[in-house]
Parts: C-alpha cells; sequence; structure tokens
C-alpha cells in the first residue's frame, strides 16, 4: 500500500477528530491508533505484530506498506493531560 493510498485514511481519521470536538491547537499531541488487515489471516500473532511494527515505521517515514498488510482505519484521539 503507498502513501498516497493510505493518507486519505489517516485524514479521515483527523477530520473525524476535529469533528468530534479534538483540540486543533493539540492536534500536534493527538494520539493516532491504527488499524490494519493482514493478507493472510492465518498468519501467527508474532508475525502479525512483527508486519504492524513495521508498518507504523513506514507511515511515519511516509513509505509504503510492507507486503501482506493493509492500513483500513485510523482513529486519533486526545492525549489526556493529568
Amino acid at each position: 500500500m503507498q502513501y498516497e493510498e493510505y493518507r486519505n485514511i489517516i485524514m479521515s481519521g483527523m477530520v473525524e477528530y476535529v469533528n468530534n470536538g479534538g483540540s486543533t491547537f493539540h492536534i500536534g499531541n493527538a494520539v493516532k491508533e491504527y488499524f490494519f488487515e493482514y493478507d493472510n489471516e492465518l498468519l501467527p500473532h508474532d508475525d502479525k505484530e512483527f508486519l504492524t511494527n513495521k508498518a507504523v515505521q513506514a507511515i511515519y517515514k511516509k513509505k509504503p506498506l510492507p507486503d501482506g498488510i493493509k492500513l483500513v482505519r485510523c482513529v486519533w484521539h486526545g492525549r489526556r493531560e493529568q
């Protein structure tokens, strides 16, 4: 999955966050939660975790996701200040 493909998913999450009252002033502190689908759902948990970690690293670098994984949703959460 190329950056151009998953960029819209991430931006949709941001729009949802703002529309639900999320702070635009503190948007840089928002926590993003990623939901993925795997080409092979029968992969062992460790392999899925490895693919997920590689995918998140690729998202931060705006690079293509590794083969076998696809971003399906991104939810933004406001960080709770204590």
